[in-house]
């Protein structure tokens, strides 16, 4: 292995609250229903197909024009809540498992769909600490579609046998199998059950083990 690639939100750093202020907000100024139970749902899906999610529970049927609209209108809100964040965001031990895995020869990258990747890298200051850095701004086809994750390796350098993907959501350790890497279900590690690790949380892995894992004697 000479390479691990990160997922960015619930990974690196969690952005999940603000996810759910935004749509909230957006759904109020519609009164549609939205609670914690749904925006689980959208847990490592595209923003597009987050609101389709919502329109669907609602029993809502808009034409597509106004989805787009309605979707870049979370996203401002997002991008707004966004201005708070700060180091309290950071998925805690990911920064210390990031350098240990740099400090042991390795590669690192981000492989994230979400347009607004680079956006919290940079807020948080840490961009330097990846290799390469994919972002839905970088991607036509969404997880669990693997391109995400192919360029990421391509990026990087290295064939996509050679990776590791950290992956919080099903459809990114989906898009990690079918791209040919190995993948790793983190933290709330239910449904990630086709990964070949699971790690609830980095004070559960180190670098030796995750490369035992990988390659087994």
């Amino acid at each position: 292995m000479r390479a691990v690639i990160f997922d960015l939100d619930g990974v690196i750093v969690s952005t999940d609250r603000y996810h759910y202020e935004a749509w909230a907000w957006l759904a109020e100024q519609r009164r549609w229903k939205f609670d914690v139970a749904l925006n689980d749902k959208l847990r490592g899906v595209s923003r597009m197909a987050s609101l389709q999610t919502i329109l669907d529970h609602n029993e809502v049927d808009l034409p597509d024009h106004e989805k787009t609209e309605l979707a870049e209108q979370k996203n401002t809100r997002y991008r707004e809540l966004l201005a708070k964040i700060d180091a309290s965001a950071l998925v805690p031990g990911a920064l210390d498992f990031v350098n240990a895995v740099r400090a042991a020869g390795l590669k690192t990258g981000i492989g994230s769909g979400s347009r607004n990747a680079g956006l919290v890298l940079d807020r948080l200051g840490i961009t330097a600490l990846f290799d390469a850095v994919v972002t839905g701004h970088d991607i036509q086809r969404s997880k669990p579609d693997p391109e995400t994750f192919l360029l990421a390796a391509k990026r990087l350098e290295v064939l996509p046998s050679e990776c590791i993907v950290f992956e919080d959501a099903a459809s990114g350790v989906e898009a990690a199998n079918t791209g040919g890497m190995f993948s790793v279900g983190f933290g709330t590690t239910t449904g990630l059950d086709d990964a070949g690790l699971l790690v609830p949380s980095y004070g559960d892995i180190t670098v030796e083990r995750l490369l035992t894992a990988c390659n087994p004697k």
